[in-house]
This record gives structure tokens, C-alpha cells and sequence, in this order.
């Protein structure tokens, strides 16, 4: 357990929130950070006494992780973290293209002048990030989508692509992320944001429907020339 540094920190967490959840946060953390590593197995004893914890609440962190989709539990095997293919990349982005199309569609409809100066303030916070240097990729690009979702206003929507962004996180860390890529992305999202502010919900439907299509590109891109290196 090389990270136990990081995990002892995340340990930190499990004061804060309930019990029946806690496990289940700093477990997903770890994962989406990189902290335990795609493809390695987990050792419940170990990890356990590292988080401060019983390995019951473990184990039922782990099953939930199993169905979120981030853990692949193998019979006779053990629990090991998801290694996410190129191929569950591409369904992944299929699901994506019909969840946040029509969050967008909905949201265009049905989000307050208030959310949406809110989301508008969102994507000027990032622009100076960019702008200073700070960031090498988009630092909030799972927050603009999730914020579509949430002004999509049906909370079965926001459920499924929330879900679905918690996996897009882990894949993240394959693929990295480039300046040009993230200036790309902040122009799409405010594309996306001026037809959803137009209310015009065909315009915000084809918008998100073309950054999707660019994302998924440039990640194909980025994580085909990382195997190469």
C-alpha cells in the first residue's frame, strides 16, 4: 500500500459523515483520485487498519462500489479496482449522449434566471483559472455536467449521469487531460450555457450533443497515444 500517506489523510473523513456511509465515500475517493491504483487487488485487512475501520463497513463499501460500477468483485478472487477499457469508454459516452442531451434540452426549459447566473459565474471562475495557469485541464468539467443535470430538474436524470460521471472520473486518469483540450471545453460549455440562457432547447441539445463528440475524441486520442508511450 504505497499511498499510505494519502489513505491515512482520506482516514480523516470518516469522522465527518454517518457511518453506514462513510466507508463508501473515502473508498470511492481513493478510487477516482488514483490513490488505489486500476487493476490492483484489494487487501480488506490491510486497507482497513489503514482507514481506522472494521473490515464490516468495508465490505459493504466494496459491494456498493461494485455496483456503482468502480470495483470488480471476482468470486474465489477478491475485490479488484475496475480497469476501464477504450470500448467502456465509448458505451459510456453513448449513455452520456442520451442522458445530457436531454438534461440540457430540460434545463434550457426549466432552470431559473438565478441557476443560471449561477452556472454562468461557474464557467467564469474556470476561464480565470485557465487564464492564470493553474490548471493543465479543465478543473470543473464534471461540475458543469453535473449542474446541467441538476437544472434538468428530474432527479432520476441527475441520479443516472451522476453515476455514470463517477465512472468517467476513473477513466479520466487514464487518458490525462492538455491546456488545449481544456480551453476547448470551457468554449463548449459556454455554448451550451448561451442556448440554455436563450432557452432555446433545441440549440442546447446540439451544443452538448458536439462537446461530447469532441470530448470523447480527444480522450480516444490521448488515451491511445499514452499506451504508445
Amino acid at each position: 500500500m504505497a499511498a499510505s500517506t494519502s489513505i491515512a489523510e482520506s482516514a480523516n473523513l470518516l469522522a465527518r459523515i454517518p457511518l453506514r456511509d462513510q466507508a463508501v465515500e473515502v473508498l470511492r475517493d481513493l478510487i477516482v483520485r488514483g490513490v488505489l491504483e486500476s487493476g490492483t487487488r484489494i487487501n480488506e485487512v490491510e486497507l482497513a487498519a489503514s482507514l481506522g475501520i472494521s473490515r464490516g463497513p468495508l465490505r459493504e463499501a466494496i459491494q456498493r462500489l461494485s455496483a456503482e460500477g468502480l470495483i470488480d468483485s471476482q468470486r474465489n478472487r477478491g475485490a479488484f479496482i475496475r480497469e476501464i477499457t477504450l470500448e467502456d469508454v465509448r458505451h459510456m459516452y453513448e449513455l452520456r449522449q442520451v442522458l445530457e442531451v436531454t438534461a440540457a434540452k430540460f434545463a434550457a426549459t426549466r432552470a431559473t434566471e438565478g441557476e443560471i447566473a449561477e452556472l454562468e459565474q461557474q464557467i467564469g471562475e474556470v476561464d480565470e483559472l485557465l487564464n492564470a495557469g493553474s490548471a493543465a485541464a479543465y478543473p470543473a468539467d464534471s461540475d458543469f455536467h453535473l449542474t446541467v443535470l441538476d437544472l434538468s430538474k428530474n432527479p432520476y436524470l441527475k441520479q443516472a449521469g451522476t453515476e455514470l460521471q463517477v465512472q468517467l472520473r476513473l477513466a479520466r486518469l487514464r487518458a490525462g487531460g492538455s491546456p488545449e483540450r481544456a480551453r476547448e471545453a470551457l468554449n463548449e460549455h459556454r455554448d451550451i450555457l448561451a442556448a440554455i440562457a436563450r432557452r432555446d432547447a433545441r440549440g442546447a441539445g446540439k451544443s452538448m450533443a458536439l462537446h461530447l463528440r469532441n470530448s470523447l475524441g480527444r480522450f480516444t486520442d490521448m488515451a491511445a497515444a499514452s499506451e504508445g508511450s
